[in-house]
């Protein structure tokens, strides 16, 4: 399963190839972890990237040998978590578990209280989950391809849902829009469910979504799935081709790393990377997270910085030249 991560070969060879180093390697130079380790996740609980979070660090945990307790701190898009671990000290007791919108926020909102490069030490990616096309029964194409001749023949009428201006799957439509040469209008709501329960009423065409939150849909109510937005196959959704397959080089993956206060000792960085990524290739939470969609994604933090840094540069540039704005 760790030769289909997403992040590419060279940030998959620099993973790999830590999480085979020795615990103790790291350990001798720090006596850490010595009580409690934090991990503020960005989003409420019982959500995707909180459900994520608690597979993943309660195993993690078992490696290292303290609790890791999960504090919950949604709200402004993941940057009320992000400010709180940015300020807090850099002693290895403290980390951040974010989705993408980490690398969205810059651009979106100019007035951050942190800087996502100067003030976090990168310490390893976590998961990436594809989006995809939720289609209703108010849209009648089965493909790619003819998603995007009925939205050429009448530019504009055909509505798509995620949950929120800015988000990534926001993003993820704006850059389809852009490949395909269509106008797909955006509408923006609070929820997954009311944009759900609009889908299946006809009321708005499609939801560009998460495999996670597309999955139980898939198959109901006239609801169906017409492609994804990884390059690789997924999993739990056999026969469903890649947006790519009909615009090349079309790739919009929502994703989660994690993170710490910038100036965390390298020791400690690397015990911690290296704890994620022997998680990261359980055979058994592989399993588990393929089941909601999930792909695990182990990466060194060399390779992970060098992503971020691209994602960053990439939805920055969108977002400055489609407008997007919020408030």
């Amino acid at each position: 399963m760790i030769a289909n991560t997403p992040f590419g070969r060279r940030g998959l060879l620099a993973g790999a190839g830590l999480a085979l180093l020795p615990l103790g390697a790291a350990r001798a130079q720090e006596t850490w972890p010595a009580r409690p380790v934090r991990i503020v996740v960005s989003y409420g609980a019982g959500g995707a990237v909180d459900t994520v979070a608690r597979l993943v660090f309660q195993r993690v945990e078992k490696k290292l040998g303290q609790p890791f307790v999960i504090e919950n701190r949604a709200g402004a898009g993941g940057s009320i978590a992000a400010a709180a671990v940015a300020q807090s000290k850099p002693d290895g007791y403290s980390f951040l578990h974010d989705a993408s919108g980490f690398a969205i926020n810059p651009a979106l909102l100019p007035r951050l209280p942190y800087d996502p490069l100067r003030d976090f030490s990168p310490v390893g990616a976590i998961v990436t989950v594809p989006n995809t096309l939720l289609l209703g029964p108010a849209c009648p194409a089965n493909t790619v391809a003819q998603l995007i001749a009925l939205a050429k023949k009448s530019p504009g009428e055909l509505t798509c849902a995620s949950t929120g201006t800015g988000s990534s799957q926001h993003l993820a439509l704006e850059l389809f829009n852009r490949t395909a040469g269509v106008e797909i209008t955006h509408v923006p709501y609070r929820d997954a469910p009311a944009a759900q329960n609009d889908l299946r009423a006809g009321r708005i065409s499609m939801i560009l979504s998460t495999a996670t939150s597309a999955l139980p849909l898939h198959g109901q109510d006239k609801l169906r799935v017409i492609a994804h937005t990884d390059d690789t196959a997924v999993a739990r959704l056999p026969g469903v081709p890649s947006v790519a397959e009909t615009l090349p080089g079309y790739r919009s993956l929502e994703w989660h790393g994690l993170y710490a206060p910038a100036g965390l000792p390298p020791a400690i960085v690397a015990t911690m990377n290296t704890a994620l990524n022997q998680t990261l290739a359980e055979a058994e939470l592989v399993e588990r997270l393929a089941g909601i969609g999930v792909r695990a994604s182990p990466m060194s933090p060399e390779a992970f910085s060098g992503f971020l840094r691209g994602e960053i540069e990439k939805w920055g540039k969108l977002i400055k030249e489609a407008g997007i704005t919020i408030g």
